[in-house]
């Protein structure tokens, strides 16, 4: 079944930084991968849901890049996809096979919990599941790619502690601060960014830290919104393109943000998911449901911020929406004068495998 698609309503005469008005080529992605319609006998799409997944972000890297060539692409999460192995296994670095391609893809990654957070604010991470980030990361270390650190606490302790192991990776760091992991505030601790410094910073390599608050909603009002994130040194933003999801940020909050409260610019990232459809989204339809359209799958009861639905990720449909034409999202963003993108629902491609 198709269904029509509503195109975004974003600001067309923002751009970014030092950069000449962004206007996308019309049906510059007209090929989507091809549907595989047989299934198994539990009606489970038959396919291989991470390479879909890996093939989706190289598809919407290429396009992007291909538009704004300093265009950003940060995954969030996602390790298992760098390599063609089996998730959940341990194995030497001689005998992974990485997925080349899709590691080209991305210019980052976003590494939520490495040590605090993934089993409840606060917590310390698993030593299991450290090991096994540990193992993804140390392949990925000799290959270029920009590494931000997300952990879910306020005790300085633990960040000192966090920092510490993750330091050979050079990454930027960040601590979220309450409730659990909403990042619906900026972090009260340290007080200040790490690292905080007054250069001029137009690429990933410059900075030097970052902050990530895309829940807007406890702030109130989006003039709120953007004053808090604007009247800071953080090199990096990383923020929702809508206020409590639905009102997009304007030509002037994006020119608020852009600059540092010292005044010199930096980097400013939007968050997508890529992984499911979120129902408060503008390209959500009243009339839409489980099955209709097709690309649409059941619920997801782990949405941070509202209702989601899994979706269909390799279906051409759902990718039209996402990027490859004037009126995807990330058209949207590059046009709102975004500099790139941090992709999460990256690591839905494990709901499939487990249905």
């Amino acid at each position: 079944m198709t269904a029509g698609i509503t195109t975004i309503s974003l600001p067309q005469t923002a751009m970014g930084q030092n950069l000449e008005p962004f206007i996308p080529l019309a049906n510059s992605l007209p090929n989507g991968p091809k549907l595989d319609q047989d299934s198994e006998d539990d009606g489970k799409p038959k396919r291989d849901f991470a390479d879909e997944m890996r093939k989706m972000v190289i598809s919407l890297s290429r396009w992007a890049k291909n538009q704004r060539s300093d265009f950003s692409v940060i995954a969030m999460n996602g390790l298992d996809l760098t390599t063609f192995i089996e998730p959940g296994l341990f194995v030497t670095k001689s005998d992974a096979k990485p997925a080349r391609n899709f590691i080209r893809a991305l210019d980052g990654m976003l590494i939520e919990a490495p040590n605090y957070g993934r089993d409840g604010y606060n917590k310390e991470t698993g030593e299991g599941q450290v090991k096994y980030d540990q193992q993804y990361l140390e392949r990925l270390s000799d290959t270029g790619m920009r590494f931000f650190m997300l952990d879910y606490t306020d005790k300085l302790e633990n960040i000192r502690k966090s920092r510490a192991k993750t330091s050979k990776m050079d990454p930027l760091y960040y601590a979220a601060p309450p409730p659990d992991m909403q990042l619906a505030a900026l972090a009260k601790v340290p007080s200040t960014p790490f690292n905080e410094n007054p250069f001029v910073i137009d690429t990933l390599q410059k900075a030097r830290n970052y902050a990530m608050v895309v829940d807007s909603a406890p702030y109130g009002n989006k003039d709120a919104y953007v004053d808090a994130l604007a009247n800071t040194n953080y090199d990096i933003l990383v923020l929702d393109a809508f206020h409590r999801g639905t009102t997009p940020l304007s030509f002037d909050d994006m020119r608020k943000l852009r600059y540092k409260k010292i005044g010199t610019p930096r980097l400013l990232l939007a968050y997508i998911d890529v992984g499911t459809a979120q129902t408060y989204r503008y390209y959500w339809r009243s009339d839409w449901r489980a099955g209709s359209p097709d690309f649409i799958s059941s619920a997801s009861n782990t949405g941070r911020w509202g209702q989601e639905n899994h979706v269909y990720y390799w279906e051409p449909q759902w990718q039209n929406i996402i990027f490859g034409n004037a009126n995807s999202y990330v058209a949207g963003l590059m046009q709102m004068g975004f500099d790139g993108i941090v992709m999460d629902g990256i690591d839905d491609y494990r709901w499939w495998v487990d249905q």
